[in-house]
């Protein structure tokens, strides 16, 4: 409801003398739109004789789902948990409350999402793909940053457009589902600066598609490690880069590759550490990090990253993480001071992630402090003595 300011109090234009509305029309009087909220009444499936009718909730709300499938279902829904985590959304186990035939709802207050524990399989992902897109666009503090807030229409109509575009980039049903939906949002009601809409659409759906196809190329090469030989690929990599009964060290060999075929330098590092270690990939249940050349096994992450790397002339390594694909870099000590320093500098995990192996190393610091402590205390209790 639009609202306009008449002697210094914010009252419903509808309401508003004709000068104030006047006054308003010609922008010399500040108006606002403000929230309110109806009071209505309905009933809750249990309120009801439906039961006793045999008649199920599923029947009730059938005509409004849809059925299907589609490749890389499990992965795509994966690859959205882990957008929701990289933006701090919470995915709730179910809605606050009833949501009729809603078939989910984003809580601005808390950044939160939930979907309707009826939707079928296919539902649950495009609505995930909507809902996540409200709190892309449609967060409290994106509200605050607009000149004007955005209309209810206005934010369904990019919610659903997101949607449209990442599921048809992604190759799974777009029929006239959308469209619809779309309809009875828009029908009748003004979009203003729908170039602007469009622009935050193309914007939020190129990012989710980012996200989503790097989750599925790191599933995939997850699946190749499992399957390949670190032993067989060391070997065809020696055969590739001429190295038959070469004596190279660590940084003449990851400079080579490097020159070579850049792309290889860190599957390359990740069959070296596989290979070495003997590791188990499926068998990671923490973070950990092989130090080459090190002459040390996986250690935890904290410990590892603790090293003092000042007197290498390269220091790589490569992080194993539960249920995800190896990750290995290299770096020069003196531009980088240690692997976290370098996964962050180039952006080779996401925020959360680095986030997490950032509190597993003040761990080991701070629990490296109270030993030193502890020593330092029982010395001045022996002098003492």
């Amino acid at each position: 409801m639009t609202y306009a300011l008449h002697k210094d109090e914010w009252v419903p234009l509808s309401k508003a003398p004709k000068p104030v509305k006047d006054g308003v029309k010609q922008g010399r009087i500040p108006s606002r739109k403000m929230m309110y909220f109806k009071i209505g009444h309905v009933f809750e499936y249990t309120q009801t004789n439906a039961r006793e009718k045999g008649i199920e909730v599923s029947d009730i709300f059938k005509r409004y789902h849809r059925d299907g499938g589609f490749e890389n279902e499990q992965g795509i829904r994966e690859a959205l948990t882990t957008l929701a985590d990289a933006r701090n959304v919470t995915l709730l186990e179910e809605p606050l409350g009833e949501i009729g035939t809603a078939k989910g709802c984003y809580y601005p207050e808390l950044h939160a999402i939930a979907l309707n524990p009826r939707n079928t399989s296919i539902e649950d992902i495009t609505v995930l793909i909507h809902e996540l897109a409200h709190a892309e666009l449609h967060n409290q503090e994106r509200n605050l940053e607009r000149d004007k807030p955005l209309t209810a229409p206005e934010k369904e109509f990019q919610a659903e457009m997101v949607t449209y575009v990442v599921s048809h980039q992604l190759g799974f049903p777009t029929d006239d589902f959308s469209l619809s939906y779309l309809a009875g949002w828009t029908k009748d009601k003004e979009l203003l600066d729908k170039e602007q809409l469009l622009q935050e659409v193309h914007q939020t759906s190129a990012t989710f598609l980012d996200h989503i196809e790097s989750h599925l190329e790191k599933v995939h090469i997850l699946d190749q490690q499992k399957e390949q030989n670190p032993l067989e690929y060391i070997e065809q990599m020696d055969r590739r880069m001429g190295w038959k009964d070469a004596d190279l060290n660590l940084y003449e060999r990851v400079h080579a590759v490097q020159n070579v075929f850049p792309e290889e330098v860190e599957p390359y590092l990740n069959a070296k550490a596989a290979l070495k270690t003997n590791l188990k990939i499926d068998r990671v249940d923490e973070p950990l990090m092989y130090i080459h050349g090190k002459g040390l096994g996986f250690q935890q992450f904290g410990v590892a990253n603790n090293h003092d790397f000042s007197e290498d002339a390269l220091v790589a390594y490569t992080i194993a993480l539960p249920n995800q694909p190896l990750i290995s870099g290299h770096f020069d000590p003196e531009k980088t001071v240690h692997p976290l320093h370098d996964l962050e500098k180039n952006n080779k995990v996401e925020k959360p992630l680095l986030k997490h192996l950032e509190e597993s190393w003040h761990k080991v610091l701070l629990y490296n402090e109270k030993k030193s402590l502890s020593r330092t205390n029982l010395l001045n209790i022996e002098r003492l003595s």
